[in-house]
């Protein structure tokens, strides 16, 4: 709460000196950077055209907030949700459905079959051309276009593998889609497993340069190389197991707010979401862990996800604070539904190259990586083929 405080207090204060950095002709924007702002591509959408609703704390009062005093958020490292568009979830009497988790492990034999196929491969073969969008900036043509082209490699994975899956994009009232894929169970209940694959610099949004390999096209290709075993094996779930890349997450968890809404608004049944948000960098002068958010998650979910992690990774796992808004399974825990997010250390603030040039492929160690696309995998089957209620 001290620093939402502070935050705020910051927004009132340096509010006025944000102009540089305004979507208008307002402000000076240096000779280096004119010719990429004039650019379609980085010329951000209207999303900001008016005021947005942010939330930076349960104790603090929501406030709408220009786009000016948001960046003074995000310079000043506070994490927030912007709820502008889902405030219903954010009513303190929402609540969930009643999910049943695995209360032992069952999927061995399967499992282990599947994580035998998983390579290291598809990591690079995806973050390079995916790392080469000048930013992945949620609310620009450039963060349209990178969407589009994940969704292309998934269906085109997905059409190989002639699966009974549904791949779709789902679109938001920014320019960036979000992306689902469906892999189609007996049940209507739906297990959730997730990254994001938006990314942005951390003082100039729209148009600075950010590579985003780790935050998180590092959590992007470890779902998607899950997608890929999962398929090679052909799964069959009893629940049907959904994996989503959110667009927006950088933006206050924009698409991930909107899709647990719609799927709260339906009715859907949804079992649990494992969320994946930078999976690829660790100290390695600590010790190599799987981080498991400890707060804003949901207890039953983490207890699993500590007993997958011992029966089929190598990495034990350690439990820290992430804070509020810190990335998307909070949106699916504020709907009422279960949440759990792994994370690459139990350090939140390990890799200083998040939202800038430097956060770069260079920087990943896939084989860190590789126990995470196991943690996924093992959730999508010992969750996805649990007893149904």
């Amino acid at each position: 709460m001290r620093v939402a405080l502070v935050a705020l207090a910051l927004v009132a204060a340096v509010g006025a000196v944000q102009h540089a950095f305004a979507p208008g002709p307002v402000g000076h924007v240096s000779e280096s950077h004119s010719d990429v702002r004039m650019s379609a591509e980085f010329q951000p959408g209207s999303l900001y055209d008016s005021r947005r609703l942010i939330k930076v704390s349960e104790h603090v009062r929501a406030r709408w907030m220009s786009l000016d005093a948001i960046l003074v958020l995000r310079q000043a490292g506070v994490r927030f949700m912007d709820i502008t568009d889902a405030q219903d979830l954010h009513d303190l009497s929402v609540s969930g459905y009643e999910s049943t988790l695995p209360l032992e492990l069952s999927q061995g034999d399967a499992v282990n079959k599947t994580l035998a196929l998983l390579s290291t491969d598809l990591y690079g073969l995806v973050l390079e051309p995916f790392t080469a969008f000048h930013n992945r900036y949620y609310d620009s043509e450039n963060g349209r276009k990178s969407s589009k082209w994940l969704q292309e490699q998934i269906e085109e994975m997905v059409a190989m593998a002639k699966a009974n899956v549904t791949v779709s994009s789902v679109e938001h009232r920014f320019k960036q889609p979000s992306v689902v894929a469906r892999i189609h169970g007996q049940s209507d209940e739906i297990v959730v497993v997730s990254a994001h694959q938006d990314s942005v610099n951390m003082w100039l949004p729209w148009f600075g340069r950010a590579s985003g390999a780790d935050d998180d096209g590092s959590g992007t290709v470890t779902i998607l190389e899950a997608l890929r075993v999962l398929l090679d094996s052909s799964f069959a779930p009893r629940r049907t197991v959904e994996l989503h890349w959110y667009a927006g997450e950088e933006g206050g968890l924009l698409g991930s707010q909107a899709i647990a809404k719609q799927y709260k608004d339906e009715g859907r049944k949804v079992v649990a979401n494992l969320h994946f948000d930078m999976t690829g960098f660790w100290k390695r002068t600590e010790p190599e862990v799987i981080g498991l958010v400890a707060d804003r998650t949901d207890p039953e979910t983490r207890d699993l996800v500590k007993k997958l992690a011992r029966a089929y990774t190598r990495l034990e796992t350690r439990e820290f604070e992430c804070g509020y808004g810190c990335s998307d399974h909070a949106s699916w825990n504020q709907a009422g539904f279960r949440s759990a997010m792994a994370f690459e250390s139990d350090q939140l603030e390990a890799n200083t190259h998040i939202h800038s040039p430097e956060d770069t492929v260079a920087t990943l160690d896939f084989n860190h990586m590789l126990e995470f696309s196991k943690l996924a995998v093992a959730f999508a089957y010992e969750v996805g083929n649990a007893k149904t209620s």
